[in-house]
């Protein structure tokens, strides 16, 4: 009784919050008396410097395999990982003798449906992939862009052009053994939606602890920003667009009969809003990581300002501002201290437009064993290799401790991901295919060793709001 009155509780809270942003909505475009709106929310993050510390942490890069465009990592409790490309290949890497990783094709999912310009994007293995007992053995899940018109979709957008570029699916499969080195099994559709653009679309996957799979959903389309704009989308409790879903993929009380919603999410008791709905007001999401010490979801969102931001979501609810806090509307002097109110800061806002540093590809929060100087430590990779460490205190961010990784020759690679293992250990896929692990032993198949800077950033003043 204790726990449901609490759980109620939050829920009318989230009500009222929903209320407050759909009235919010309607006065920032029927002002009789517009007036330019004021810094953004997020302007709180203030600019930062960067510098380097000759502090040096003894990291060997380690080749476990060459792909072709890798684009997503997951893997399973004995620690085998499966390395997805863009084309559809599934490259299965497993622990061998003598601590070296044996490589081989797992599967190829790509058929004459696949878009191949947008290609596959996200890869996930269900936590009881090798649990006999449990629903969710042998399943593990794929989003994929197929060609427009190939079904019926599940979703559409509620803003934006009604043209059809693409449709993103999420796909089940379900393997005969989780033992075997190829993919022998079946697929389900689970979900489809409709995509007008090439960009913000159905981007990463991630499950938690309890089998609950998320979703990063972009807002549909790159435009400006205008009063029919896909953005639009992101702020709608009635679009999967802009969001971060939640779903119970071995559940069937959805829609469509082909997943579950779980009862726990935030909008599942507010009336017309997507029952699958877990966070919301966002522009394009991606590189989701489910934390299991503080139970939290860690994902990365690039902004329409230059900005790259890393966001944290503890209990769902969440509105992060897209396109309520970029400045190119006219606001309602009366709400915008409500607007305020009701936006989510990022847990870290990097600024990109200085040259210093490339788009953002990935956070985690470092759980793994090789590192103890890095357990609990926000780490946060760009495309140019570049990383930033932040130490995690009762206080919040500590933005003052950097230090040194030798990297070696991934120092001038372009890198495509920061993913980690199911032990949590950091993995790089590169955009020439390297799939490459930062361990503590001696490294196998990359010769040279040169220097490549970690970054902390140093602001002026600490957000309240950021914390981790």
């Amino acid at each position: 009784m204790y726990h449901l009155f609490f759980s109620l509780a939050a829920k009318l809270g989230l009500i009222t919050l929903s209320t407050a942003i759909g009235v919010g909505g309607f006065l920032l475009f029927h002002s009789p008396e517009p007036i330019q709106a004021k810094a953004t929310a997020h302007a709180k993050v203030q600019n930062a410097t960067y510098w380097r510390e000759e502090l040096s942490l003894k990291i060997e890069p380690t080749l476990l395999a060459r792909t072709e465009k890798p684009v997503d990592l997951a893997g399973d409790a004995l620690d085998v990982l499966y390395i997805l490309e863009k084309g559809g290949k599934i490259v299965r890497i497993a622990p061998g003798t003598s601590s070296l990783s044996v490589s081989t094709q797992y599967a190829r999912l790509a058929d004459d449906r696949t878009h191949t310009g947008v290609g596959f994007s996200a890869i996930a293995f269900h936590p009881d992939f090798h649990v006999k007992q449990s629903l969710g053995y042998g399943k593990f899940y794929v989003a994929v862009a197929e060609k427009a018109k190939t079904a019926l979709p599940d979703f559409v957008p509620e803003f934006g052009s009604e043209q059809v570029h693409h449709q993103d699916v999420l796909y089940e499969y379900q393997v005969d053994s989780p033992l075997l080195g190829n993919f022998v099994g079946t697929r389900r559709e689970v979900m489809r939606f409709n995509q007008p653009g090439p960009d913000h679309n159905l981007k990463s996957l991630a499950f938690d602890h309890k089998g609950f799979l998320y979703l990063a959903v972009g807002d549909g389309a790159s435009t400006t920003v205008s009063r029919n704009s896909p953005s639009k989308n992101a702020s709608s409790l009635t679009s999967a667009y802009g969001k971060v879903l939640r779903i119970e993929p071995l559940g069937r009380n959805s829609r469509n009969g082909k997943y579950g919603v779980p009862e726990t999410n935030p909008f599942f008791l507010v009336t017309e809003a997507l029952s699958e709905l877990w966070a919301f007001g966002l522009r394009s999401p991606h590189s989701l990581t489910f934390d299991p010490f503080y139970e939290t979801l860690v994902f990365g969102e690039s902004a329409i300002d230059g900005s790259d931001r890393v966001y944290r979501s503890d209990f769902g609810g969440e509105h992060y501002g897209w396109d309520l806090d970029q400045g190119s509307f006219l606001a309602n002097f009366a709400i915008r201290n409500e607007l305020e109110e009701i936006i989510s800061d990022p847990l870290l806002s990097v600024d990109r437009s200085s040259g210093q540093i490339d788009t953002h590809i990935g956070s985690v929060l470092y759980r793994g064993e090789n590192f103890p100087s890095l357990a609990g430590r926000l780490i946060y990779a760009s495309r140019d290799g570049q990383v930033i460490v932040h130490q995690e205190t009762a206080q919040g961010l500590n933005l003052a401790d950097p230090v040194s990784l030798d990297l070696g020759p991934v120092a001038n690679k372009t890198v495509q991901a920061l993913r980690t293992t199911p032990r949590g250990e950091l993995i790089l896929l590169c955009e020439d295919g390297s799939v490459i692990a930062l361990s503590k032993g001696e490294g196998k198949g990359l010769e040279k060793s040169a220097k490549k800077s970690l970054y902390c950033l140093r602001l002026s003043a600490m957000p309240a709001a950021v914390r981790i």
